[in-house]
């Protein structure tokens, strides 16, 4: 391939946050800056030959309630399809460095450029996993989507009215939708483009993103539809992982006495996968299951299954004053057992889900009472 010109558009530091001036157009981007305040500028460039971007950037994370990292960017509204091949360009830090798992890259959508914005992005990150983060409200927790793929070279972000949906590429080399949806409401126009962090604030991280492609969602484009079976560990409730995905519907059918593995079935064959590793789904036969304590008799939500140590309860609650449905949203929460009763005025929120008490099934919990399983409708 011929080494081609580029045309680059760096930004310019101006004041103590490294803000770049407005006006730096790249490719299909109306400008480009940090968001938040990384410990050196980042930049950003544009090779029309290869139509290939390259992102540096600083900046110690994307997450809880505040970002750090540099953004290329346009405006849009309504739905919209994007999608791109993304390639990590710096050396992969040394184990043990901020960067070594969670240096990440991808497509960002977000309600305005404040560190603490609304945001949804599909990400690849140095752990040689996939995400898709989002933060339904400004100043808010960052929340995300574990997606555990070998095929990390292209991702896609889909956005239909107030759903977010992350596609990675299947066996057949197409993108498919890869579960774990969620709702997020982006009111009115938003920015949309390319993002780069580091996860380091001694590091600097580059990233090159080829075949980007971001437009209006086609007339008629619907939700992708299907199931996802799902877990998230109770200390780190901001984190969930899919195990796997299917057009169809998937039942939850157990865990193993280690709870290493999570059994299902899913398009009548009787399955396994790793707890927390999407990419390992085995044919296996459910195994005998531990008798489950008897939830609370008390008027707790839409379903409730208490842990396997009797000290807390995961149960689901829907819109108030609404009789429960398949098209109503329902949070899975956890509260502490304290005298036999939930204290539901300590009630954590562990995820917000599409569909009814059919999300939390009977065999829920891990034996070790570490992990809960879900299900949930895209």
């Amino acid at each position: 391939m011929k080494v081609m010109m580029w045309a680059i558009a760096a930004t310019l530091p101006v004041a103590a946050a490294g803000i770049a001036a407005q006006g730096n157009v790249i490719g299909q981007f109306i400008d480009h800056r940090d968001i938040g305040q990384p410990a050196s500028p980042g930049e950003a460039s544009y090779d029309p030959q290869r139509q290939r971007y390259r992102i540096t950037a600083a900046g110690q994370n994307m997450w809880a309630d505040r970002d750090d990292f540099h953004f290329a960017w346009k405006r849009m509204s309504g739905d919209v399809v994007a999608t791109t091949r993304l390639d990590f360009v710096s050396p992969a830090p040394r184990p043990g460095d901020g960067g070594y798992l969670h240096r990440k890259g991808g497509i960002v959508l977000r309600q305005d450029l404040d560190p603490d914005s609304a945001y949804v992005d599909v990400l690849r990150m140095g752990n040689q996993q996939m995400s898709l983060q989002y933060r339904e409200v400004k100043g808010g927790q960052t929340r995300l989507i574990w997606i555990n793929t070998p095929r990390q070279g292209t991702v896609g972000l889909t956005k239909i009215g107030d759903y977010a949906y992350l596609s990675v590429l299947g066996a057949d080399g197409k993108l498919h939708h890869a579960g774990g949806s969620f709702k997020i409401r982006i009111r009115g126009p938003y920015y949309i483009g390319l993002g780069v962090c580091p996860h380091d604030p001694k590091a600097r991280e580059t990233m090159a993103f080829s075949d980007v492609r971001i437009a209006a969602a086609p007339a008629g484009t619907r939700k992708p539809g299907g199931t996802t079976l799902q877990t998230i560990n109770i200390g780190t409730p901001p984190e969930q992982t899919v195990i796997h995905h299917s057009s169809g519907p998937v039942s939850m059918t157990g865990w193993s006495a280690s709870s290493e593995w999570v059994h299902f079935s899913s398009e009548g064959k009787a399955r396994r996968a790793k707890a927390w590793d999407s990419d390992v789904v085995e044919t296996a036969q459910p195994p005998q299951q531990a008798a489950r304590l008897v939830a609370p008799a008390v008027a707790l939500g839409i379903a409730r299954q208490v842990s396997p140590d009797g000290r807390s309860i995961a149960y689901l609650t829907g819109t108030p004053g609404k009789t429960p449905s398949m098209a109503q949203d329902v949070v899975l929460r956890l509260a502490p057992v304290v005298d036999g009763k939930p204290a539901t005025d300590k009630a954590v929120e562990l995820v917000k889900l599409w569909g009814n008490a059919a999300s939390l099934p009977r065999s829920a919990w891990s034996p070790d009472g570490k992990t809960i399983a879900f299900i949930s409708l895209d």
